[in-house]
């Protein structure tokens, strides 16, 4: 766990694992509780600390954190080489394995933020202020809270609930369930929903923003006809609709994009674009981190690793003779690959399920030239080779990350750093848009049985592409359509192990919450949908393998040790998990009954 000392607070996550290095006081730190934490400029730090960690998942220089929560599912695969990251789920992801680090990842992530959320709500109550300014802030925090606990339920399963600020170490947390962390959140959303403001600026959360978690919550607790009512406050509300117009900049501002054709340019290049996510003219924006380049605050001056994540490593390729046939140095050339495409190492392998979706109606925008960079447009571009100038041969491809499609329109951006080689760029990134509120809306009509709502709204976001409107829906389907529409953007496993608590809440399909380490829809979902798990394809090393267990991601054990005085249950299926306890199910219990 990496160390970070503040001499304000013993951090939450940190009581996962204290040590005394961890609890020295840090002199460089700016926040203290005595000069900081006691007015309403010092709490709106806090506020913007914990904004800004919306962005960490989505930005990173390498890494990033979300393209885990993709390549863990149903249609992404990691092809980078085995020894760096997880393919054979059962052998390296466990919880002592140091290969799966996007789960340790999340989890700091997570308690970070929730340790800035419960200084915001603790410390708002004594300070003087307008009522209404003060439960603005309450709200804010209440909503960081509820985001990372979200995702904390939906990744790891039972994980202890704390609602305080920690002045001090504590080693003694112990597990809630799932249900009851989800009923707090939505009961402080709820709240929340009625004091965030409108309008904000960009990177800030709004009331629109509450009420698209608030409906995510809501269909956890199989409160569909809640779910419906507030995803239609925002959907119905008139101050949000998608975007069916282009917009923003234009492509003759698209400097360095010369190569794509310019009456391919339309409304789904426009709402990817770096330029315009953040525009108020983009009524479909609802949350939207900021990272833009060489501005105060960024990630990194050379950017997020998105390109160099999920464009292939097509720089390697080889052509029939077996001679590497690629070359990442042609900048400026005629073929000008390296400018199309920059120099990617293949972390986010589509399954060919994924492919096939393109295959379904060729007039959908998403798949239009300039939006999608099909596997039919990589050339061997290297004019000392045989075939130069020529497509890819399948026979001589050997690695599969060398060669898939991408989403061009939201994988490349332009690079601002000079790079002869391009591989980051600086962007903002939507965290949550209308589009997919309306599949959360579809989704919680289908759950009613509702199955003519739930097309009408998928029919709504198809339309906008200029796809073929859908006869009729089902789960699957809608899943789909979110692929189709939100690749790379959305947690993509947390929203599958959603739905897949919400069978076996529900016993449909013969599923249920006892045996949900077994056999589950997340599972179920993964082996029809990525040929890669379910053929457990080679790739150097190890296979590709998941298993029903891997619905959620194993609590480290360091953590579980660290906590010497209390119980954190381990995610069933894992080693550890067998000594489990009987989670908390009162949000403002502890401890158990009987332990002091």
């Amino acid at each position: 766990m990496k160390i970070y000392k503040y001499s304000f607070v013993a951090l939450l996550f940190l009581a996962f694992g204290c040590s005394e290095e961890r609890l020295e006081p840090d002199p460089k730190s700016f926040f203290t509780p005595e000069n900081t934490l006691v007015d309403i400029a010092g709490l709106e730090s806090v506020v913007v600390s914990m904004n800004s960690r919306f962005r960490t998942e989505y930005a990173r220089v390498d890494d990033h954190n979300l393209m885990w929560e993709w390549n863990f599912s149903d249609f992404t695969v990691n092809g980078a080489p085995p020894a760096n990251v997880p393919h054979n789920l059962e052998l390296q992801m466990s919880p002592n394995s140091t290969e799966d680090r996007a789960v340790g990842s999340y989890w700091n992530l997570a308690w970070e933020s929730i340790k800035d959320a419960n200084l915001i709500i603790n410390r708002v109550g004594p300070i003087e202020a307008p009522e209404q300014v003060k439960n603005q802030l309450l709200a804010k925090g209440y909503f960081g809270r509820a985001y990372w606990y979200y995702r904390l339920v939906h990744q790891f399963g039972d994980v202890p609930l704390h609602l305080e600020e920690i002045s001090s170490p504590k080693l003694d947390f112990y597990s809630h369930s799932r249900e009851t962390i989800l009923e707090k959140i939505t009961e402080d959303l709820e709240f929340a929903v009625q004091w965030l403001p409108d309008f904000v600026e960009p990177g800030d959360v709004n009331r629109a923003a509450g009420s698209f978690l608030l409906t995510k919550c809501y269909l956890s607790l199989r409160e569909f006809d809640k779910a419906i009512a507030e995803a239609s406050k925002v959907i119905d509300g008139g101050q949000y609709a998608l975007m069916t117009a282009r917009f923003g900049t234009t492509e003759e501002q698209f400097f360095g994009y010369s190569f794509l054709d310019p009456a391919e340019f339309d409304v789904i290049w426009d709402l990817h674009q770096k330029f315009n996510k953040s525009l108020a003219e983009n009524t479909e924006a609802i949350l939207v981190v900021q990272d833009q380049h060489l501005t105060e605050g960024n990630v990194s001056n050379v950017g997020t690793a998105k390109m160099r994540d999920y464009v292939p490593v097509w720089w390697q390729a080889r052509d029939p003779n077996g001679t590497r046939a690629c070359t990442d140095l042609d900048f400026g050339t005629g073929l000008r690959m390296i400018e199309q495409l920059g120099r990617g190492v293949g972390r986010m392998v589509p399954s060919q399920e994924f492919r096939d979706l393109r295959d379904e109606d060729p007039n959908d925008l998403r798949y239009s030239q300039n939006n999608w960079f099909g596997m039919e447009r990589y050339v061997y571009n290297d004019p000392n080779s045989d075939f130069f100038g020529q497509p890819f041969d399948p026979a001589s491809v050997t690695d599969i990350r060398q060669w898939y499609p991408i989403a061009y329109s939201k994988m490349v951006y332009i690079d601002e750093t000079g790079d002869p080689r391009p591989a980051r760029a600086s962007s903002d990134e939507y965290v949550f848009r209308l589009a997919e509120l309306y599949l959360l809306r579809a989704e919680a009509h289908w759950w009613k049985g509702n199955v003519a709502s739930a097309t009408a709204d998928v029919n709504v976001v198809r339309e906008r592409a200029q796809a073929i409107p859908a006869a009729s829906v089902d789960i699957d389907y809608i899943f789909d359509e979110r692929a189709r529409e939100l690749y790379t953007e959305t947690p993509r496993k947390t929203e599958l192990t959603r739905v897949a608590y919400i069978m076996a809440q529900l016993g449909m399909n013969g599923y249920s919450l006892d045996d949900m380490h077994q056999s589950n829809w997340f599972y179920d979902r993964v082996i029809s949908r990525n040929h890669f798990y379910r053929d457990e394809i080679l790739q150097g090393a190890n296979i590709y393998r998941i298993l029903p267990y891997h619905v959620y991601w194993p609590i480290k054990e360091e953590e579980i040790r660290a906590n010497s005085l209390g119980k954190i249950n381990q995610a069933m299926g894992y080693p550890g998990s067998e000594t489990n306890i009987a989670p908390l199910t009162d949000p403002n219990q502890t401890k158990p009954e009987g332990i002091e």
